[in-house]
């Protein structure tokens, strides 16, 4: 990338590149649970740019990615559009916020874990008020999945992403400072280094991915193909 490219560029360009790469992911089949729960990744890819980028990219990237799968490939109605934009933006606007006052690797866990806690309890909220009238069921049905469906399905989802962004955040932000897209971290105001706490947490956080994918077929168990 040129010298001379503003910074402000630079994050319109990263913010694009982010925003097509989170909406092909939402065009990849996903494994669902009870045929309608859906288990994506684009709110990992959103966050991975929001703690790079900010709330305010967060706050875009939550309208414009689900608005985008709504108009081309959604099939969940305006419900599902209203869903989809409350899960992503309680993870990915919680988790910039808070790493934006402490850009440190205890910031970037304590910041993704809040954001998969809140995920969690907005998606259950959602799923509540808002479920009954999107599958056309009494809420006592709906009320009868949350703990052993409803719960588990969102606990892992959110584990899942926070767990991958610590995976995704440092390759991806170190290539974008090598390409100039990114400032420094002195720039920056001391962005996280890859240590060894860095690299224990890496492995981590490796571990509770693949113990999030087993959990997701072996107890939940999901399928390719949508069928209960």
């Amino acid at each position: 990338m040129k010298d001379n490219l503003s910074e402000r560029t630079r994050r319109i360009a990263l913010s694009a590149v982010f925003c097509a790469l989170a909406f092909l992911v939402t065009l990849i089949p996903a494994p669902k649970v009870q045929g309608f729960l859906s288990f994506d990744i684009k709110d990992a890819v959103i966050a991975t740019v929001s703690l790079l980028l900010g709330p305010s990219v967060a706050a875009s990237l939550s309208l414009a990615v689900p608005f985008l799968e709504f108009v081309t490939s959604g099939t969940t109605g305006l419900i599902g559009l209203f869903m989809d934009v409350i899960s992503t933006a309680s993870f990915s606007v919680t988790a910039s916020l808070i790493y934006k006052y402490r850009k440190t690797l205890g910031g970037a866990v304590l910041s993704l874990s809040a954001a998969a806690l809140l995920q969690v309890a907005m998606m259950l909220l959602a799923n509540i008020l808002l479920t009954p009238l999107y599958m056309e069921v009494p809420r006592d049905a709906v009320l009868r999945m949350l703990v052993p469906t409803l719960l588990p399905f969102n606990l892992v989802k959110s584990v899942f992403n926070a767990s991958l962004v610590m995976l995704l955040y440092k390759p991806i932000s170190e290539a974008l400072r090598r390409a100039r897209f990114l400032r420094s971290r002195a720039e920056e105001g001391g962005a996280y280094r890859f240590g060894g706490k860095s690299l224990l947490v890496f492995l981590l956080s490796l571990l509770v991915v693949i113990l999030m994918v087993l959990l997701l077929f072996l107890v939940l168990g999901a399928s390719w193909g949508g069928a209960a």
